[in-house]
């Protein structure tokens, strides 16, 4: 409260330009040496955060810790994040339409964006490194799929994992590209409609794992 009637905090980027004014915080109140050294550490130190921890600190709305993981692991920078669709969106694991809304929302607004480049320019993590998944087989090469719904043995992000490790590609949306879409439950009735036109083969769960193990 002190650092923002003086000015000096009124965003979280403010905080990292805190390392600047040290001859000014030397002036407050019960702001000895050694507060000021612990608090400058403890905000440095932030910068070590994940990708995931940093998502969640934005605040945006319906994002909690659980949704920010799962985002971040799925989008792994927050520029793809950013530019993704709703179509997109709502593939990742627990994310609805509320969500995918809200994050759509909250990187139209340009205040958003700029914070989160003086966040970026600061050093906080806006990325996670790709985790290369090892090949296990060429089961699926040559083939595309998309994963929506609920599934009862694995999570989507099990899934992806498995696709990907018998040479299969995901994709972020339904078009003439897609070779299968694995179908669970609760899927979105406009993703359903849209294979349905397209003609694109749906197959459960089980009919992936058939063609992963045959």
């Amino acid at each position: 409260e002190n650092f923002y009637r003086r000015g000096f905090v009124h965003h979280i980027s403010d905080l990292y330009e805190l390392k600047n004014r040290v001859d000014v915080l030397r002036t407050l109140e019960r702001f000895g040496e050694k507060s000021i050294t612990n608090m400058i550490s403890g905000i440095e130190k932030s910068k070590e955060m994940p990708f995931e921890k940093v998502l969640f600190g934005l605040g945006i709305r319906f994002v909690g810790e659980t949704v920010a993981r799962k985002v971040a692991r799925y989008f792994k920078t927050i520029e793809a994040l950013q530019h993704a669709s709703f179509d997109e969106l709502i593939l990742v694991d627990e994310i609805g339409d509320r969500i995918a809304e809200s994050l759509i929302e909250y990187f139209l607004v340009p205040q958003h964006l700029e914070q989160i480049e003086k966040l970026k320019n600061a050093g906080l993590q806006f990325s996670i490194k790709e985790e290369v998944s090892v090949l296990q087989s060429e089961k699926l090469s040559g083939k595309s799929f998309i994963i929506s719904g609920v599934f009862e043995q694995f999570s989507r992000e099990e899934l992806k994992q498995m696709i990907e490790e018998n040479g299969g590609k995901i994709l972020g949306s339904i078009s003439l590209k897609l070779n299968y879409l694995v179908a669970g439950d609760n899927m979105g009735p406009s993703k359903l409609e849209k294979a349905q036109k397209l003609n694109i083969p749906m197959i459960s769960e089980q009919e992936l794992l058939a063609m992963i193990q045959g």
